[in-house]
């Protein structure tokens, strides 16, 4: 299914992320990565998905940032709103959803991670909320809500990554595991999952969505007029042209 691979391994689904070189997610992307979730919610024959990337560089390295020039104010309230509603159905996704984090999870791919229910992390991985690089913001909330204050407020002002350990301390990943560790690691634990009684389980997902998104809605919807406000920048422009250029970019403050 376009950029995602699908592979049911008895009740549990492994959805991959397929696109080469280091899983930026186009807006194709998006679509396809949507549609492989709601595939796997309407199976009765899926209880839990595995979520990761292919090849062992990259989880998903963030945006494809060619698709950010044309944006302003309005498009790109559009474009931040239709990525964030793919995350905001995974985070209430009626069935667990693991994260395997093989590799660097960058702005939208730290995003995806911290909306599934329970993020393994390979010890060469690296998390960053980079899109302040790219003069704009992303899934501050979801990173306020589940890490320690101090290293989110870190990343989010400097767009720089930490180390999967950094991450296990400020508790934005659950576990770090060796490389080849990391799938079976991630099965082992759907499995466990799957074997439960699955109203149960779903029932179980529903309550701890509702307990975690009581402040949340508010939070997203002042995180996304925020947003769009900065699509329209000019500061905007300029890093992401500075980023495709490979130069050091030269903010105004506009």
């Amino acid at each position: 299914m376009g950029y995602i691979t699908k592979e049911l391994r008895g009740s549990v689904c492994l959805l991959t992320i397929d696109a080469p070189p280091v899983n930026a997610l186009n807006s194709q992307a998006y679509f396809d990565l949507y549609q492989a979730m709601y595939d796997c919610a309407v199976d009765d024959a899926v209880r839990v998905v595995v979520l990761t990337g292919a090849g062992p560089k990259a989880f998903v390295a963030g945006a494809d940032v060619k698709e950010f020039l044309p944006l302003d104010s309005d498009t790109g309230a559009a474009f931040s709103h239709r990525n964030g509603q793919v995350r905001e159905y995974i985070r209430r996704f009626p069935k667990p959803v693991i994260c395997a984090i093989n590799g660097v999870a960058y702005g939208g791919g730290c995003s995806l991670a911290l909306v599934c229910d329970v993020r393994i992390a390979s010890e060469n991985a690296r998390l960053s909320l980079s899109a302040i690089n790219m003069g704009t913001i992303e899934g501050l909330v979801y990173a306020a809500g589940i890490g320690a204050a101090g290293t989110v407020r870190k990343m989010a002002y400097t767009g720089e990554p930490v180390t999967a350990r950094e991450a296990l301390a400020a508790g934005l990943v659950d576990e770090v595991v060796a490389p080849e560790e990391l799938l079976p690691r991630c099965m082992v634990l759907a499995e466990k999952m799957a074997a439960k009684p699955p109203l149960a389980l779903r029932r179980a997902k529903e309550v701890l969505t509702i307990a975690a998104e009581q402040a949340m809605a508010d939070a997203l919807r002042q995180e996304e007029d925020r947003i769009a406000a900065l699509w329209g920048t000019e500061d905007k422009n300029e890093a992401v042209r500075a980023f495709l250029e490979k130069r050091t970019p030269t903010f105004q403050g506009k």
